[in-house]
């Protein structure tokens, strides 16, 4: 059998792709990785496309075990992760390692960052829910029978292509990145009548922290209250990864991978998308500040990535 075991899922282990961006309307938010860079590099890693699903963990990490040989790469949060089969060692992210039948990988506690990524080459098999593979708790379709996986999950892996292995031979480009930025750059949107100029400064000049409620909807902000001019209701509207509602209380939310397609919390900016990875790896009691950012330059600033992640450095080498 070519599949992959659960003996321990973690806090939150969930299979997710890049999400399906089509169904808005119908009030299907996107979904995905809640850090889709470091999925995507994953992928590349190993040579399969982009899109191709993976296990997501959150904070503690899971053990698994691989019933048949495989190749994989770990990447996003930092972790100890260890191989134990006919060999035991230690696992390095960001580059792919074999696998043989019947080893175990174990992910422990993620100590820098919230999540990480564990792709396999031909990517985790589940059938596609509205063009995509990735898990919708709250819908409860996609991934796994549209859940978090449980201990005794057995999860089949599509069979890859023979190719030369690759190594991401710089990976401290990306985890930087994703890891450490604790300055979201957004764009602020028009005040009209929702806020007055004291409430936006405020908010530019607070340093927040993150709420231990954050979850993959979205990231609750802790801090100095932003007041509003609409007693922070208003007429639902459409709604965007990374937009920050600013609700009764006042205190921030960014909207994360899964959120409500619609909303009636004034919105006072929107992260840019270049920074939209570095909202899956917010842990709680993170501190975060926000710094404005205008179209055109948040547009170079993704551009840019998009030119990194198209020529990170690689290197044909043998895998252990």
């Amino acid at each position: 059998m070519h599949s992959i075991s659960i003996l321990e899922p973690g806090m939150l282990t969930t299979v997710q792709s890049l999400g399906s961006p089509l169904f808005a309307e119908m009030g299907v938010p996107e979904g995905g990785a809640a850090d889709r860079l470091s999925l995507i590099v994953g992928n590349r890693v190993l040579g399969n496309w982009d899109h191709a699903p993976a296990l997501e963990f959150t904070l503690i990490g899971a053990t698994v075990r691989f019933d048949s040989p495989s190749t994989i790469a770990i990447t996003g949060g930092e972790a100890h992760i260890q191989l134990e089969g006919a060999s035991t060692r230690p696992l390095q992210s960001w580059n792919p390692h074999r696998v043989g039948a019947g080893d175990i990988v174990r992910i422990g506690p993620i100590t820098r960052g919230c999540r990480a990524y564990l792709c396999v080459a031909g990517g985790i098999a589940v059938p596609e829910t509205l063009f995509g593979a990735s898990t919708n708790l709250r819908a409860g379709f996609g991934g796994h029978h549209g859940r978090a996986l449980r201990a005794g999950d057995t999860l089949e892996m599509n069979r890859a292509e023979p190719r030369p292995a690759i190594r991401v031979m710089d990976a401290d480009r990306f985890a930087p990145h994703v890891l450490d930025r604790r300055t979201l750059r957004a764009i602020e949107l028009p005040l009209a009548n929702r806020f007055d100029p004291d409430g936006a400064d405020r908010f530019w000049r607070t340093e927040f922290a993150v709420s231990n409620q954050s979850d993959r909807a979205g990231i609750r902000l802790e801090g100095e209250a932003i007041p509003t001019l609409c007693a922070g209701r208003m007429l639902s509207e459409g709604m965007t990864p990374g937009a920050i509602q600013i609700p009764e209380n006042g205190q921030p939310i960014i909207l994360g991978v899964d959120h409500p397609t619609t909303g009636g919390y004034p919105v006072l900016a929107c992260v840019a998308s270049v920074d939209l990875p570095i909202l899956g790896q917010l842990r709680p009691r993170d501190k975060v500040r926000f710094e404005p950012v205008s179209v055109s330059d948040a547009h170079r600033l993704l551009r840019a990535q998009r030119q990194r992640l198209r020529q990170f450095p690689r290197q044909q080498v043998p895998i252990r």
